[in-house]
């Protein structure tokens, strides 16, 4: 499912000649914890409340902070599946969407994504979603794919991207999976030396490790 199909066009953005002040308020008005900074059509990137409040010209310009703007994005014809990590880490409510020549499209949001998610692949029962660093020299993407059908689980969608985080050589891998064993799953690619980065579940019907659950199943399981 490409990130084009679940645009949200809701939500403002501001102009890098806006103001520090403007920008504050309308971060406010809409209760957002980030906003994109277009340059007319074009993004040049995110900044958030915290930025603006370390602003060294508090009456200036959204420009004095435009070589430390956050880069977070994702383009069009990308999987929201790709967008997960990017929620995780840093953890905004937002994430822009752009074409291939870096110009907004409107924003991805993580509750869109999340209910999407939850009742696409999984037929709103149990599954979840496995992150796994691919060791690109050691796993095998039908190894791993032999473990998981052992343990009854069927892989539903797939995709490998770019980790993003930069002490990470490797890519990630990202599975979503319909189970009713995914702990056993879980447990079953670890003693096979799978590297998993996180792991999201779906359903109320496993006990698996609190630790695992991240921002999903919170917003998922209120």
């Amino acid at each position: 499912m490409m990130a084009l199909a679940f645009l949200s066009f809701d939500l403002p953005t501001v102009s890098i000649q806006d103001s520090v002040q403007k920008s504050l308020k309308i971060i406010h008005l809409n209760n957002m914890n980030v906003i994109s900074v277009l340059d007319k059509k074009q993004w040049i990137g995110n900044i958030t409340e915290d930025m603006l409040m370390k602003a060294t010209h508090p009456d200036g310009k959204i420009d004095q902070f435009q070589h430390e703007l956050n880069q977070v994005k994702i383009e069009t014809e990308e999987d929201i599946l790709a967008s997960l990590p990017f929620f995780e880490e840093s953890g905004f409510w937002l994430i822009p969407v752009v074409d291939d020549r870096m110009k907004y499209q409107g924003y991805l949001s993580w509750q869109s994504v999340a209910k999407t998610l939850f009742y696409t692949g999984f037929n709103a029962q149990n599954g979840g979603i496995i992150r796994i660093v691919f060791h690109t020299q050691r796993d095998s993407m039908s190894v791993i794919a032999k473990i998981i059908e052992e343990n009854k689980g069927l892989i539903t969608r797939s995709y490998l991207t770019k980790s993003t985080k930069e002490d990470h050589v490797w890519p990630e891998l990202i599975l979503q999976i319909q189970t009713d064993q995914f702990s056993a799953i879980v447990k079953s690619l670890e003693r096979h030396e799978i590297h998993i980065e996180k792991a999201f579940m779906f359903g109320n019907h496993e006990e698996v490790d609190q630790s695992r659950f991240d921002l999903l199943l919170k917003y998922l399981n209120p």
